[in-house]
């Protein structure tokens, strides 16, 4: 071999060194993704007592330990525990201003022995026991909020039904997430029950601000951007498989990082780009170029709303469906798998005819997805 044809030969090896490897880094870029969508169609009735009589379900949470389905039941005002043949087993709460009664039921956590409603309207996290249902005890957090800062500031009044971002927060291990004021470093204050300060958690990103210019606002979203008073909301979900680390998801920018409840960032990862959550910032793009004269302050940008985790501190992100985004397109529900690294492993679409609430239930053990049509007493099992 001459000496030519010997150079010639090293130059093409170190190309297509240098090619493969750009196709590996390429593949594994976090700004796109490959991973395969399954779709999920078929379902099942789940409620098989006639004799349950639920109003309105808005949120669903299933316990994997004892096979039970926790149901917030919008008109009665109260989370109801029903086992795998659709039979009562607890209610907890119940409209009132009395120890344990709720004026407002924003949210609701569990572990093996309690129960926890965050009720928005008084600033209070309700404890009840999983074994009878009745109230144990009440944390005012804004109380809490008042003792530990010389400012005394309230923290922001939890919303409603509709939005996880910068709520109150329950672990696994009983550590209460309260959530700070704009403008503040961390996103949480965690305290325990007796509301000691424990740790401050998730760094609040730099470019958030409350401000809701209407100028703002629009430029970003024609510029296919997350505006400014987004960029701040975030949700945590406990890590099943390690009772004292959460994952704290920015819903909007999207992102994922890890902290255990002393405050110790694990690690973070950023969200690759993915057609469906991407195509959110689209539409919203479209929205602001075809009505000029709407307002768009109040628009949210929100890409996930809620999450689980299983044993195996696995995470499952629900998509933003814009059931509550006035003037956007409706958007089917879409779930995505990560590993317990953060690394986004699996995606699924639920394919239905009606709209379904986002806060579904997850039975991990069983693969069953519990979801139910917006506004209806239905809940549907989809098996993944």
């Amino acid at each position: 071999m001459t000496r030519k044809t010997s150079l010639l030969t090293i130059a093409l090896t170190l190309f297509s060194i240098s090619f493969l490897s750009c196709q590996s880094q390429k593949t594994n870029s976090p700004n796109q993704t490959n991973v395969q969508v399954k779709e999920l169609s078929a379902f099942d009735n789940y409620v098989k007592n006639q004799d349950l009589l639920l109003g309105m379900p808005v949120r669903l949470k299933y316990d994997d330990n004892d096979q039970h389905l926790f149901v917030q039941d919008l008109p009665n005002w109260a989370i109801i525990e029903i086992d795998d043949s659709s039979n009562v087993v607890n209610t907890y709460g119940r409209k009132g201003r009395g120890p344990g009664e709720i004026e407002m039921l924003n949210d609701f956590y569990f572990n093996k022995d309690h129960l926890f409603i965050v009720e928005g309207s008084r600033f209070f996290i309700h404890k009840y026991s999983r074994k009878d249902g009745k109230h144990v005890s009440s944390l005012d957090f804004a109380e809490v909020r008042r003792g530990n800062h010389k400012d005394g500031a309230q923290p922001p009044r939890p919303i409603p039904l509709n939005d996880n971002n910068n709520q109150p927060f329950v672990t696994l291990n009983e550590t209460v997430l309260i959530p700070s004021q704009f403008g503040k470093e961390y996103l949480y204050e965690a305290v325990d029950w007796e509301g000691q300060k424990v740790a401050d958690i998730g760094k609040m990103p730099g470019n958030c601000t409350i401000s809701k210019s209407e100028e703002e606002v629009r430029s970003a979203l024609e510029n296919k951007k997350v505006p400014a008073k987004d960029q701040c909301f975030a949700f945590p979900v406990s890590d099943r498989a390690n009772p004292d680390e959460i994952f704290i998801i920015y819903s909007a920018i999207p992102k994922i990082e890890k902290y255990n409840l002393t405050g110790q960032k694990l690690w973070e990862r950023k969200i690759p780009i993915i057609p469906e959550v991407d195509s959110l910032t689209i539409d919203l793009s479209i929205l602001a170029k075809e009505h000029p004269d709407r307002r768009l302050g109040g628009m949210k940008v929100r890409k996930y709303i809620a999450g689980r985790s299983n044993v195996n501190g696995e995470l499952f992100l629900i998509t933003y469906t814009n059931l509550v985004t006035r003037f956007a397109p409706r958007r089917s529900i879409w779930i995505h798998k990560f590993d317990k690294e953060g690394n986004l492993a699996e995606r699924m679409k639920i394919v239905s005819e009606e709209d379904l609430n986002p806060y579904v239930g997850m039975d991990f053990e069983g693969k069953r997805i519990l979801a139910n049509p917006n506004m209806q007493v239905d809940i549907r099992t989809y098996k993944f």
